[in-house]
């Protein structure tokens, strides 16, 4: 609840080192993500998000900002839904989308990164 009353790295940044922008449409929900991030040396320095989401996504990129930063992009390059779940300490079964919304924005500019980074 708290991510959700209080969320972390709300905003954007230019320039950035990656970007992504996903988004999920079912069940009565159209969310959207924009991710972007600072990376120096290989670690994230920086996330912030946009959203126009329900309340489970935007609790769920609060905690991915919050886990992430400082995380190497190799580390962060093995998250999934479970490991985000985790760190919310449990979600409603209804909010799964947002949780995997939320991982699919991050693998998504991690791949942005490893793309211009190359």
């Amino acid at each position: 609840m708290q991510h959700f009353s209080n969320p972390i790295g709300v905003g954007e940044f230019e320039p950035y080192d990656a970007i992504a922008e996903v988004e999920y449409s079912g069940g009565g929900c159209f969310d959207r993500i924009k991710l972007t991030m600072l990376v120096d040396e290989h670690e994230t320095s920086d996330l912030r998000f946009r959203a126009r989401a329900c309340s489970g996504t935007i609790a769920a990129c609060s905690a991915l900002v919050e886990y992430s930063t400082g995380k190497s992009i190799l580390d962060l390059s093995q998250i999934n839904a479970d490991n985000l779940i985790n760190i919310l300490d449990g979600i409603p079964e209804t909010k799964m989308h947002s949780v995997e919304l939320a991982v699919k924005a991050l693998l998504s500019a991690l791949d942005h990164y490893q793309v211009t980074k190359t």
